[in-house]
């Protein structure tokens, strides 16, 4: 039986960290928030920006690894790994694979669904209470088809939302281009997914970081982390920051993203986490520009409008930390992005990649580290961190102070590895 805490350090400032800090604090603990760069600055700054539950779906499933195969051909490929991505990204691919059944695929799905959709919810309570400034837009996604055949697949998709209760539509190609005027003929037609949503991940974290920092959350950028202290079998705070300072605390929340094995791995807990890199190009929009997001399916590139901004994301790259943008994956997805369009944007891009925590059976691991207490672990979302962020925070402040969590929390457990 854990303790209930009254001091908290969370360890992380992008999207999950803050939403941690947000709801630990709400719960009235007192909380210092730690982050080894400047807040938002890993994978919240330029990602993808979708809050979509109906596109949660688990990454491992049937047919996964023909087609993980044929995309590994491709260097420019929605999917590839490279030698940076070291040895145990073997034994991360044989867990992934075990994952890939039809029941489990299932069984993840709706898992994953669950707690996106919590998160729905709890995006749209705090833009309304104005907590957050992320420029939040319901409506639909459209996932634009350009192969042959494409209807199959669509048919395919959308019978899945329907068991998943999500509305859906298939539109044509005259129906797609009247919806969305700024894509080309180029797209043979497309599913629509009703009332899902979208935003800006840093402005989310930036807006509630200062929300925090009203409330009494002490905020520590710059800070990285060396280890978590324990003492007695018990959290007793971290040591962080150059000098070294001893952060006293009776919970530690690990939320680090790609960086959280090196934390939870003293403690006797190994997370098998890759950096899975996403890139994205953010331009300034122009007249023509698309109004809804668009996920092009083959490419598995998103096109979000981004009030005066528009983004192309994408692209799942196991290549280990690397130390530069890949320019053959990022060209190709503007490359992508642009040939959705009527018209390519006039202007270039801003470039920009970060770290997905990606586990190899795609579920978060969000609960407590076993044979240690107080120390909470929330991290390894994959490509769902914005759009789960909400929802785990206030998972984590639930699991803190004792309180039945909003959703099932044992899918999530960190030690299932």
């Amino acid at each position: 039986m854990q303790r209930v805490a009254t001091d908290a350090v969370v360890v992380g400032g992008g999207a999950i960290g803050v939403a941690c800090a947000h709801y630990l604090a709400d719960e009235g603990l007192r909380v210092t928030l730690v982050e080894r760069s400047e807040m938002g600055s890993g994978c919240s700054f330029a990602n993808a920006g979708l809050i979509c539950p109906g596109h949660s779906q688990a990454l491992p499933g049937p047919g996964v690894l023909s087609e993980g195969l044929r995309a590994l051909t491709r260097r420019d490929g929605p999917f590839t790994i490279r030698p940076g991505a070291g040895p145990g990204v073997v034994r991360w691919l044989l867990r992934f694979l075990r994952s890939s059944d039809a029941g489990t695929y299932r069984r993840s799905t709706a898992t994953l669904v669950g707690l996106s959709r919590l998160s729905l919810e709890l995006f749209q309570d705090l833009d309304a209470r104005g907590r957050i400034e992320l420029g939040l837009r319901r409506g639909p996604l459209v996932t634009a088809f350009v192969s042959d055949g494409w209807r199959r697949e669509a048919e395919a998709q959308k019978e899945e939302l329907d068991d998943l209760g999500f509305a859906s539509r298939i539109l044509g190609r005259d129906e797609l281009l009247e919806l969305e005027p700024a894509l080309g003929p180029s797209n043979r037609g497309a599913l629509v997914i009703d009332d899902q949503a979208s935003g800006d991940c840093f402005a989310y974290v930036s807006s509630l970081a200062a929300a925090l920092a009203s409330k009494g959350v002490r905020i520590l950028e710059h800070t990285g982390v060396h280890r978590v202290l324990v003492k007695d079998g018990r959290a007793a705070g971290v040591l962080a920051g150059e000098p070294a300072e001893r952060i006293p605390a009776d919970l530690v929340v690990l939320a680090a993203g790609a960086w959280s094995p090196s934390l939870s791995a003293p403690l006797g807990l190994r997370l098998p986490i890759q950096p899975a890199t996403g890139y994205s190009s953010t331009m300034a929009t122009w007249d023509g520009a698309p109004r809804l997001p668009v996920l092009v399916q083959e490419t598995r590139v998103v096109i979000l409008p981004l009030g005066d901004r528009v983004r192309f994301a994408g692209t799942l790259e196991l290549a280990g930390f690397r130390g530069a943008l890949d320019p053959v994956r990022y060209r190709a997805v503007v490359r992508s992005g642009s040939e959705a369009l009527r018209e390519p944007p006039p202007t270039e891009g801003e470039p920009w990649f970060g770290y997905r925590p990606l586990l190899p059976d795609d579920l978060p691991a969000i609960g407590w580290a076993p044979g240690v207490e107080g120390v909470l672990v929330a991290t390894g979302h994959g490509t769902l961190g914005f759009t789960q962020s909400p929802a785990t925070g206030k998972l984590i402040a639930e699991l803190a102070t004792g309180k039945p969590p909003s959703v099932p929390t044992q899918p999530f457990r960190p030690d299932r590895f």
